[in-house]
């Protein structure tokens, strides 16, 4: 499966508001020491994050939860689609940095990650050891993917940081949902 890429995935004012509630001094993150989240030692070639778990194992995990769930329902799906919703901030970095690459879940799954503002630090996507697509972070962009394709996040050098949010979505979900979203070229 090719990875289908999305541009102006939500009206520009749910772009701003999503980026507005995300980047609020009422908003609560917390520091992982890497970001892989499967993987809970520190990783020397990594980089810390700030994460927040919006849903979880298909639970809602956070009062924050509609964030998420307003994307979600722009795909016309329902929250269950949902396995696993979380948001991420990557700080800047002094030299450019691909940090690991990593499956979110060995269980079937799509990925879809929503990119909150635009920066530098692409998001890299494999095939084998090839760098087989670099999706550049683009404010209202989104990028869906089969869950097995091992992907990588990279920090930003040029911003302060990188906002994303990551969504593991249930893997029955037809492709065709997301078809009238999808960028040409």
């Amino acid at each position: 499966m090719e990875p289908i890429i999305v541009e102006n995935f939500m009206p520009s004012d749910m772009e701003d508001e999503i980026e507005r509630v995300l980047m609020g001094p009422q908003f609560p993150w917390f520091m992982y020491p890497n970001t892989n989240a499967t993987d809970e030692t520190t990783q020397e070639d990594d980089a810390p994050q700030f994460v927040h778990g919006f849903i979880q194992d298909e639970r809602i995990a956070s009062k924050w939860a509609t964030v998420p769930q307003a994307i979600i329902q722009r795909l016309k799906l329902p929250n269950t689609a949902i396995i696993r919703a979380k948001a991420n901030i990557l700080g800047r970095e002094k030299t450019a940095q691909v940090n690991p690459r990593h499956i979110d879940d060995t269980a079937p799954h799509l990925v879809m990650i929503y990119y909150v503002n635009t920066v530098d630090g692409e998001t890299h996507l494999y095939d084998g050891e090839t760098i087989a697509h670099r999706v550049k972070p683009k404010k209202g962009r989104a990028v869906i993917f089969d869950g097995q394709i091992e992907h990588a996040s990279s920090s930003p050098v040029e911003h302060r940081y990188r906002c994303i949010l990551n969504f593991n979505l249930k893997p029955d979900i037809p492709m065709s949902v997301f078809e009238p979203f999808k960028s040409d070229g």
